[in-house]
């Protein structure tokens, strides 16, 4: 018998993807009887709570938040869920689109594994570029390090593109309540407090059939933005085995980047940066032939040894942005509060 279940989704200034999010939602392989689509418009500037309101017929439900001092995405996913009829709650993103199967494959692993809280698998598609190559690339490897980490129990990661967890829960950790002043982490953060209260709730369904897609960023400036707001949240991690993992992982970035500044001055120091590199290169191409492949992504192997320096620059500026805690984001200066 299949559970009722409420799709919730955060948007804010969406109108260029919101209609075909609608509609792979709609198209779910699903008893509609059992599906709520609630989506929560805030505080949009563009037409994207217009564009919900043409689904109101075929039942998609539209919020908007109005007042300033609910607005966030951690606010809009909040409102959505208390105003949700199902205790079964998934979030994801305005951008993205999802397979016929997604629902289906995502409330039957969690019936298996009797989770409270389902992290599932996000790609990227529609790559034109080396630049959104990149991005893919970097996104597959958190991907994939995210499927070990959460099925091996050993640390918490997730995407809030695609989450599944109870209301019950949600409510039990009393929300988003001591994490509200970050503003990002409405996914990892979340998380993290299921966790705790619930000891071995939190799975990651590792199925081709429930993987969302989205599309990388368009301009380098609204990449960096993104990154540093990743990045932002890593403040607030109570763990200290997610919190070890980040630091060795951007002290090993940042290493590399200082091998190359050193290595433009003396070539012995270059040396020593291009072993750097190719040993890492070696001990991460087995674990990304791997992911790529699952992700059906192979194509992008041939891109990934170019991609290393890159990715180690743009790891230690995000990180350190990051910790300040101010991007932008959907049109909206974000500061983190005190």
């Amino acid at each position: 018998m299949h559970e009722g279940v409420t799709i919730v989704v955060a948007a804010r200034n969406e109108s260029a993807y919101i209609q075909q999010c609608i509609e792979s939602v709609l198209a779910q392989e699903y008893p509609v009887e059992k599906l709520e689509l609630i989506v929560v418009d805030d505080q949009s500037t563009d037409d994207t709570a217009q564009l919900v309101l043409r689904y109101k017929d075929r039942g998609v439900k539209l919020i908007s938040i109005k007042a300033e001092e609910q607005s966030g995405k951690k606010a809009a996913i909040a409102i959505g869920i208390e105003l949700a009829s199902h205790d079964l709650i998934i979030t994801t993103d305005a951008d993205c689109l999802h397979p016929r199967q997604w629902i289906n494959t995502m409330v039957a692993f969690r019936e298996k594994s009797k989770a409270v809280f389902v992290a599932g698998p996000v790609k990227f598609n529609g790559e034109q570029n080396f630049f959104e190559r990149f991005q893919s690339l970097d996104f597959l490897s958190l991907q994939g390090i995210t499927a070990v980490a959460v099925s091996k129990e050993l640390i918490n990661m997730c995407n809030g593109a695609n989450l599944l967890y109870t209301k019950q829960a949600f409510k039990q950790v009393n929300g988003f309540a001591g994490i509200d002043h970050i503003p990002s982490g409405d996914d990892m953060l979340l998380m993290e407090k299921i966790s705790n209260t619930f000891p071995g709730g939190v799975a990651y369904c590792y199925s081709a059939e429930a993987i969302v897609t989205t599309s990388p960023e368009k301009s380098l400036s609204s990449f960096i933005q993104q990154r540093i707001r990743w990045a932002s949240k890593s403040i607030a991690y109570k763990g200290f085995a997610i919190k070890a993992v980040l630091l060795l992982v951007y002290l090993m970035n940042l290493i590399v980047v200082g091998f190359f500044i050193m290595g433009l001055a003396d070539i012995g120091w270059m040396k020593n940066f291009s072993l750097l590199i190719l040993i890492k290169y070696l001990i991460e191409l087995p674990f990304m032939i791997n992911t790529c492949r699952f992700f059906n992504k192979a194509s992008l192997i041939k891109w990934f040894i170019i991609s290393q320096p890159i990715h180690a620059v743009y790891t230690v500026v995000a990180g350190l942005f990051g910790l300040l805690g101010n991007y932008e984001w959907k049109g909206r200066n974000t500061r983190l509060k005190s």
